[in-house]
């Protein structure tokens, strides 16, 4: 793990915009499917993932296999969370049982985050968050103990290496992802060998984590402590775009084994 300059300022996530804007993703999402299903590229059958982010956001296919293909509206989504508990005076990783889930936090675990939030550089000596406290005591979290919360668990980043998207994604049989305005890439390996013909681009991202608290700032709504994976900088473009119809024209040109 590369440890670059850790950065204070806090800076929106995109699944931290509000609902209307959010929405967009899923909107891209649809058109994207709807594209590929009009040209009989999606198997029998599929629907997109929409908010299960244990399954693939998209399915294609290429000479006669079927692939699985994330999709984001451009470079600014996040591409993996976790969220954090403090408990016996230090941050762990927590979430879901689910196998996508459990991986992710494994591969954190094995890159070092849990030492990095632990860290002066992170929250470490910070103590324990109203939060967490309240919740122990059977309370619910008062003005003082939210704003105490925010003022004191400020964002942290930290330069993570460039294959973490793709371990995460190939963990969940995804090797494909497509970027609206970046185009199409592959993660990792490229298992239907799509790039000698379509000049594929590798997915290769300038990345950072950020631990965080999510959810508003308004006192009466609830939040919590999370981290997730992010695009440092804009990745070059990939020669090759699902949603453009003369590469959808080369994929149907592929659809049947050779």
């Amino acid at each position: 793990m590369a440890h670059g300059q850790i950065e204070d300022n806090a800076t929106l996530d995109y699944y931290d915009l509000p609902v209307d804007i959010n929405n967009k993703g899923f909107l891209y999402e649809q058109a994207l499917f709807h594209k590929l299903k009009d040209a009989s590229l999606v198997p029998q059958g599929f629907s997109p993932a929409g908010s299960d982010n244990l399954a693939p956001d998209l399915k294609f296919i290429w000479h006669g296999n079927e692939y699985n293909l994330e999709v984001k509206l451009d470079q600014k989504a996040d591409y993996g969370q976790s969220g954090l508990r403090y408990v016996d005076d230090t941050w762990i990783l927590d979430g879901s049982s689910a196998q996508a889930h459990v991986s992710m936090r494994e591969m954190l675990t094995e890159i070092g985050i849990p030492k990095f939030v632990n860290s002066v550089d992170g929250w470490g000596g910070l103590g324990q968050p109203r939060k967490f406290l309240r919740e122990e005591q059977g309370l619910k979290t008062s003005v003082s103990d939210h704003d105490y919360d925010y003022n004191t668990f400020l964002d942290k980043y930290i330069k993570i290496d460039s294959n973490t998207v793709s371990r995460y994604y190939n963990n969940k049989n995804i090797y494909y992802i497509h970027i609206g305005g970046m185009g199409t890439y592959y993660m990792g390996k490229d298992p239907a060998q799509m790039a000698r013909s379509t000049d594929m681009a590798k997915f290769i991202p300038s990345l950072k984590l950020r631990i965080r608290k999510k959810g508003s700032s308004d006192h009466s709504k609830p939040y919590r402590f999370s981290l997730a994976l992010l695009v440092d900088n804009k990745p070059l473009a990939s020669n090759f775009d699902m949603s453009v119809d003369a590469h959808i024209h080369q994929l149907t040109m592929n659809i049947k084994p050779t």
